[in-house]
């Protein structure tokens, strides 16, 4: 059905790509175009970090407004590969005996549920019985039947520790023992193994179209003030950086949702707010595809739990890399100060305070125009720049983005440059003044959500 004023929407294309019947206005438009993609990005950077960041070293432009993207976890997958036991219990194992062994998979009930399917005859795995990691018994795969709950492993003890290290529980097998994989053991001669394969995650955005308009009267152009000689200049140089906010303030907080043939994008904080659970600083576990957030005051943080909570986020095997850009509000930029030694306070290791470090921070100038002050920690770096958008309800906002793992995504196909881009003249024809508009059409894509956090502290 075509729209009542003629206009061919983006919506009214169908799943396979054939335009529903629209009547085109006929008459030409004279109106010029200026991309500002790049430019836009240099205008007063330290307004808009993120956008800024995205801009330079994300940006992946899209010629679908429903943008798709895959995810490959293979990495964390071939990492990790740890499952648990589930329900079983077996007493008394001993070498040489043959179990069937039931264990949690992704659709399982359990907290610990993890994928399996790469579970294949021959696979060698141990089983930590005491869960004080000093007695395993060690199995082999002999079969598994892989169902939609849960696994049954057939698996043939090959070998345990002795029972000094734990009299009572060192042959047993109960519910939640986790298992890890150790290799795999094969017959002189024989065959090739079982194959397994992982699948890509699929996932989709949303571009969001931003607008801003710069309006004068020809005669407020034409006037010369004092201060300012050209008034039109300065309302247009204050359009550009509002319509950069617009964007960087989505980036941050949007959620993605599409209502009324209006898109909106998503944004990392909002993705963290709608995807993870929070959790007190010191205390992350991982959970696939979920982001990270801890919530306390930050007088309760210590140096310990957030070497805790870098040792989860930084972990490699969680897909990220060793660096992280972290957006700060002022406030958490002040504290990180003093928790560095920049001040007169240090951060306490003790509850007493007779103990206290000093981070490994310094301050730099970042590439893009930011001043930046660089963590450094065992597990991985940080890059804080100040977030001026973190203010009021996100006053107490750091956000650790993995830039390897968002990117920028402007509308560009058949031609049309959808990234930021001026349309002037977009006044009525008799009217005696000037009106021009600003215009992007992009969104944000987020992959392996584990590599992002947010720190909320609440008494900042």
């Amino acid at each position: 059905m075509a729209n009542q004023n003629g206009t061919l929407f983006s919506y009214n294309v169908d799943q396979t790509g054939n335009s529903v019947p629209a009547a085109v206005g006929a008459s030409a438009d004279l109106r010029r175009i200026h991309n500002f993609g790049e430019r836009i990005a240099e205008l007063q950077p330290e307004e808009s970090p993120f956008f800024v960041y995205l801009n330079k070293v994300a940006k992946v432009p899209t010629n679908d407004p429903v943008f798709r993207f895959l995810e490959n976890r293979s990495k964390i997958d071939w990492t990790s590969r740890n499952f648990y036991v589930d329900g079983t219990a077996i007493t008394n194992v001993t070498a040489g005996t043959t179990h069937n062994i039931t264990v949690e998979t992704a659709t399982g009930s359990s907290t610990s549920a993890g994928k399996v399917d790469y579970l294949v005859k021959g696979m060698v795995f141990a089983v930590e019985t005491d869960r004080s990691h000093q007695s395993q018994v060690i199995f082999r795969v002999e079969g598994v039947t892989h169902n939609s709950a849960d696994s049954t492993i057939s698996a043939k003890c090959i070998s345990l520790s002795n029972s000094t290290h734990d009299a009572t529980n060192y042959n047993d097998i109960a519910d939640e023992d986790e298992c890890q994989i150790i290799g795999t053991s094969f017959a002189e001669g024989s065959g090739s193994p079982d194959v397994w394969s992982s699948q890509l995650d699929d996932d989709f955005g949303y571009c969001q179209i931003f607008k801003t308009a710069a309006e004068m009267t020809n005669t407020a152009i034409a006037t010369n003030y004092r201060g300012y000689a050209n008034e039109w200049n300065r309302i247009w140089n204050l359009k550009l950086r509002e319509h950069k906010v617009d964007i960087e303030r989505a980036m941050l907080f949007s959620m993605r949702a599409r209502q009324d043939n209006l898109q909106y994008s998503e944004g990392i904080v909002g993705h963290i707010l709608q995807n993870a659970t929070a959790v007190a600083s010191g205390s992350a576990a991982y959970t696939s595809g979920a982001p990270y957030m801890f919530s306390q005051a930050s007088t309760s943080v210590t140096y310990d739990s957030l070497l805790s909570d870098f040792e989860v986020v930084f972990d490699p095997a969680r897909g990220g890399n060793k660096n992280k850009l972290g957006l700060a509000s002022r406030p958490v930029i002040s504290y990180f100060n003093k928790l560095a030694g920049f001040s007169d306070t240090s951060m306490a290791l003790a509850a007493d305070n007779s103990a206290r470090y000093n981070f490994n921070a310094s301050q730099r100038d970042g590439a893009f125009g930011h001043s930046i002050m660089q963590v450094n920690t065992v597990h991985g770096d940080l890059s804080m720049i100040a977030e001026p958008m973190f203010r009021g309800i996100a006053s107490g906002y750091l956000a650790l983005i993995d830039l390897d793992h968002v990117a920028y995504r402007p509308l560009v196909g058949n031609g049309l440059n959808r990234d930021t881009h001026v349309i002037t003249n977009v006044q009525q024809a008799d009217e005696d003044l000037r009106k021009d508009m600003i215009l992007t059409e992009a969104g944000l894509e987020i992959t392996i959500p584990e590599t992002h956090a947010l720190y909320s502290f609440n008494d900042l």
